[in-house]
């Protein structure tokens, strides 16, 4: 006779069964979670590779005749829930208190770069032109992105701004009260309006943006380009109708063609924009650049500048293509610059009479670490994300001897560089009020990086000419740290990978 399995048997089997099918299963989950979490680390680490090469490349072709700029953007995760408390934060994997870096970094870089647009054979308009230039302006930062906003009747639909307010990477469109973004080239015109919430942090682009000094190939005025749906360049980097009609400070921005990345062409050469950006009246150097290539925003705190990049084209038409072609990272969270000076950068010889006479310029303290310049730790709450960061009118205020400076020297204005001539602020500006978190901070290294003083023929009677030191001497840094936190698109690393770059700037040639 046979014998069959007893029901406490088959139980005791089958329980077996299930505790070995759930020991392989979490095995098999953990394996896979650690699977996941390797690739994307491994993703990161390319892609923090390409970034790296790009920026020093870049950095290495820096032009010394034209200008280099930081502007540090602090912004609070909770920063849309002050106008509308069921807004979501920024960056949801952080508390609300956090801050969120959305840092830029402009200058120009030399050599040979073609048009993303119009590379082989195409001419760049109707009667030709040079899609290449030798110089171009490059802008590193966050991203805005509109991916459905797609052509409607041949208009390009390029967003303008939130009443007045420009589109920034946290902008936060409430439904309740409908679309509110504008498009198409004017504000509250009826031409159109879109939502232009835009995504949380972790998916926000790092955009690199090189705009040529090139040919337009005769392309008309903005304004009248702006009526069609093919211009192939901008007139010029500003908001200009011709590169001769001179702008007041107030109305002087960005030309919206680069900051919507319609083009990458600017018909305009570094002359032509010195003369632009030239002071009139009771405006100085530092305020006609930021202007000019950050919008007015108040007397420093600019947020126009942020270009527009996607991660894809909206559409097949070449011009919505060019709105990737900015796109250096898809996922990045936080993006920092800081500056550096080395030891005796400023420093010159005034051969004035009967003696030459030593300016040291900077001379930090060797009991001190490498000091860092820009947005600075006594505004960062969490002490966790301190950084050993100053600003140089404060670094100068607090080693003070006898109302002496003992680490920055004449003939540098510390002012020139980050604050406003003859005001004493703090370089820290909060454009919407203390109410809003957001603070801005701008470094200015313009055009005289390496004259420090000019010799005067005014005064009469005197045997020596006199040496005045100049008040837009604004030495260039010596290095900069780049410190930004990169994600995987499905979010496997909750809070992104924080990446660190030091980078030197090559040394100006003496004039």
């Amino acid at each position: 006779m046979r014998r069959a399995f007893t029901m406490v048997e088959l139980m005791v089997a089958v329980s077996l069964l299930v505790v070995v099918i759930a020991a392989t299963s979490r095995i098999f989950s953990t394996a896979s979670r650690v699977a996941g979490l390797g690739e994307a680390n491994t993703n990161i680490l390319q892609e923090t590779a390409a970034i790296e090469r790009q920026i020093r490349g870049d950095i290495a072709r820096l032009d010394t005749d034209g200008v280099f700029v930081i502007q540090c953007v602090a912004v609070g995760n909770n920063v849309n829930q002050t106008a509308n408390p069921s807004a979501p934060l920024i960056d949801p994997s952080r508390p609300p208190n956090a801050i969120i870096r959305a840092d830029q970094l402009l200058f120009f870089a030399k050599g040979t770069q073609d048009s993303a647009r119009f590379l082989g054979a195409q001419e760049l308009g109707a009667v030709g032109g040079l899609a290449r230039s030798a110089v171009s302006r490059v802008l590193y930062g966050h991203g805005v992105q509109l991916p459905d906003l797609i052509p409607v009747g041949g208009l390009r639909p390029d967003p303008i701004g939130f009443d007045d307010g420009p589109l920034v990477p946290w902008s936060f469109d409430s439904l309740s009260d409908g679309a509110s973004l504008d498009y198409q080239y004017w504000i509250g015109g009826g031409a159109g309006r879109t939502n232009g919430t835009q995504p949380e942090a972790r998916d926000w682009t790092l955009a690199r943006q090189a705009v040529l000094l090139a040919d337009d190939g005769n392309i008309k005025t903005l304004f009248q380009s702006n009526a069609t749906y093919g211009p192939n360049s901008a007139v010029s980097l500003f908001n200009q109708a011709n590169l001769y009609t001179p702008l007041l400070d107030a109305a002087l921005s960005p030309n919206p063609d680069v900051v919507n990345a319609r083009v990458d062409v600017a018909a305009s050469n570094l002359d032509d924009i010195r003369r632009i950006l030239a002071p009139a009246g009771n405006a100085n150097w530092r305020t006609r650049i930021i202007n000019g290539f950050f919008g007015a925003f108040g007397d420093y705190g600019q947020l126009g500048g942020y270009v527009r990049s996607e991660k894809r084209a909206p559409s097949m038409d070449r011009q919505d293509v060019m709105l990737t072609t900015s796109t250096l990272a898809s996922n990045c969270s936080t993006f920092m610059v800081d500056w550096t000076w080395a030891r005796g950068v400023g420093s010159t010889v005034v051969p004035t009479a009967p003696v030459q006479t030593m300016l040291l310029g900077f001379t930090p303290s060797g009991l001190f670490p490498t000091p860092w310049f820009g947005f600075p730790d006594q505004l960062v709450a969490n002490v966790d994300e301190q950084r050993g960061v100053t600003t140089l009118i404060d670094y100068q205020r607090d080693y003070v001897s006898g109302g002496t400076s003992l680490f920055v020297q004449a003939p540098i204005v510390p002012a020139a560089i980050e604050g406003s001539f003859g005001s004493g602020v703090t370089p820290v500006a909060r454009p919407f009020g203390a109410g809003v978190p957001i603070s801005v901070y701008t470094a200015v290294f313009g055009f005289n990086g390496d004259k420090a003083y000019f010799q005067s023929f005014a005064t009469s009677g005197s045997q020596f000419a006199p040496f005045v030191t100049r008040s837009d001497f604004t030495p260039w840094p010596t290095a900069i740290r780049i410190t930004m936190t990169l994600n995987d698109p499905q979010k496997k690393l909750e809070q992104g990978k924080t990446v660190q770059l030091v980078i030197e700037l090559p040394q100006r040639p003496v004039s």
